[in-house]
């Protein structure tokens, strides 16, 4: 037992990563003098558990930002950024209109103990009006995507008197001790060790990735799509799975909480059968349909919400985030009126829940969004970066997938046409693409997948550029590792 514990001891040890190599590939990659030396001394005095030190091999240290999606690192070199940080800066960057909000809010007052205020209200009036559903809404604050979940977690089992949530394997709702039961992540659940996160009132069914289906070799997406609904109807109408009772019309379930899109897993777009014929089970069986926008929201896919992609969804609560506050942390969950008054004051707290300096930057930012046509550009450019994206794929042995709506935009990366995940191959290519001054975020899987969410206001002459650099570096890997067609 000693030595099986040790083992997973190392396992665990095996993840960290190693200064060393760290800054021995800050001069292979070529990174700036300031850059190696900041690096040097973060890794003094950051945890080695940093999200940063997971995303390359090195870490470029993100100085300023520019004009449309352009930032530079503290040597002045710049970077097209394809990741506005985590889908967080989604209206690009010096948003004068969000600065002034800021500021005049500080200058008043910045938070006072999850108190309202006229501008508090007003946000809250708006979001009610711009989420899906054609019912009463009530909203809730909090400060990270994690509490915004543990949010509706809560409230879907208080208001039904359920125990059971249904979510997707590869979904990603937090990494708080609360969330990462609904979080289906191997890193997220290996390093919880050696207490995991006890939550037996989660059930998991297959995201249809209609690329790698996996409920069996399917080429139409569709075919995926059915198979998997297959067994999500049989889980809820067999009588002996624990879930429901359909004889009886008896249901231990009180929501399925999803996201749309996959977004942390690498950017995901299920077939467009899915979501509504999940969707119309769980109607069927009176079961509350939760929807995770907190990174395909905010007009990131060509409309204010992933799932208005489906006109026939009506989600029960709608969960917001990252790009809300214009840069700042600020979430919501929004829902019927019923749910969202169907526990007591207090039952949910959070000391900057709300914040005035919050509200402000998030009502400038959907105030920016609405005013300025954003969204809709956001569909036209989107809809060319990944027209060129799909030409690139006819050029490069290395895309086997390329799916996208507005600037959501995940690309998948193979060995060979029987779709050998190419992770290595990926790693090399995000670091040749940093070194040409691209900044991508790998995902996926298998590690072998860009999630390539830029700024909105990204221009087409920096996609054309982005396409141009990336058309070079795939070249320079394929001929690097000897893939052919």
């Amino acid at each position: 037992m000693t030595d099986l514990k040790d083992k997973t001891v190392k396992e665990l040890q095996s993840l960290i990563p190693d200064p060393e190599k760290i800054i021995k590939a800050a001069d292979e990659w070529g990174l700036g003098p300031k850059s190696k030396d900041l690096i040097k001394r973060a890794l003094k005095v950051e945890s080695l558990g940093a999200m940063a030190f997971s995303e390359f091999e090195t870490i470029p240290i993100i100085d300023r930002s520019g004009e449309g999606a352009v930032v530079y690192d503290v040597d002045g070199k710049s970077y097209i950024d394809l990741m506005a940080g985590f889908s967080v800066n989604n209206v690009g960057y010096k948003r004068k209109e969000i600065l002034e909000a800021i500021v005049n809010q500080y200058e008043k007052l910045p938070q006072y103990a999850e108190m309202f205020s006229e501008e508090r209200i007003k946000l809250g009036e708006k979001l009610c009006s711009i989420t899906p559903g054609k019912y009463d809404k009530k909203v809730f604050y909090s400060l990270t995507g994690s509490e915004a979940n543990e949010i509706a977690i809560k409230l879907v089992r208080i208001y039904t008197g359920k125990p059971y949530i249904i979510t997707q394997y590869g979904d990603y709702h937090g990494r708080t001790i609360g969330t990462v039961p609904f979080t289906h992540s191997f890193s997220t659940w290996f390093q919880q060790y050696p207490i995991p996160s006890l939550d037996i009132g989660v059930a998991r069914i297959p995201f249809p990735y209609g690329y790698r289906c996996p409920c069996g070799n399917f080429d139409d997406e569709e075919e995926c799509a059915n198979e998997c609904l297959h067994y999500v109807d049989y889980m809820l109408s067999s009588s002996y799975y624990g879930l429901c009772d359909s004889s009886k019309g008896l249901c231990n379930i009180s929501a399925f909480l999803i996201e749309p899109f996959q977004s942390a897993a690498g950017y995901y777009i299920p077939p467009k059968n899915w979501l509504p014929s999940l969707y119309k089970l769980a109607k069927e069986h009176g079961i509350l349909f939760v929807v995770d926008e907190i990174q395909a929201g905010m007009g990131r896919t060509g409309k204010w919400w992933a799932i208005q992609h489906y006109p026939e969804i009506e989600p029960d609560i709608t969960i917001i985030g990252k790009a809300l506050g214009g840069g700042l942390p600020f979430q919501a969950t929004i829902g019927r009126q019923e749910i969202m008054d169907s526990w007591g004051p207090g039952a949910h707290s959070s000391t900057f829940a709300g914040y005035f300096v919050g509200v402000a930057a998030a009502l400038a930012t959907v105030n920016y969004i609405e005013q300025s046509g954003l969204i809709e550009k956001t569909r036209v450019n989107g809809d060319y970066f990944i027209k060129l994206l799909n030409e690139l794929k006819g050029k490069h042995p290395m895309i086997g997938d390329v799916q996208g709506k507005g600037f959501y935009i995940g690309i998948e990366f193979i060995k060979d046409r029987e779709k050998t995940p190419a992770a290595k191959e990926t790693t090399w290519l995000t670091m040749k693409l940093l070194q040409m001054g691209v900044m991508v975020k790998k995902a996926g899987y298998y590690r072998n997948r860009f999630a390539v969410s830029p700024p909105l206001t990204i221009e087409k002459d920096e996609i054309e550029k982005v396409v141009q650099i990336l058309d070079k570096a795939l070249s320079q890997t394929e001929e690097n590792f000897n893939i052919k067609f």
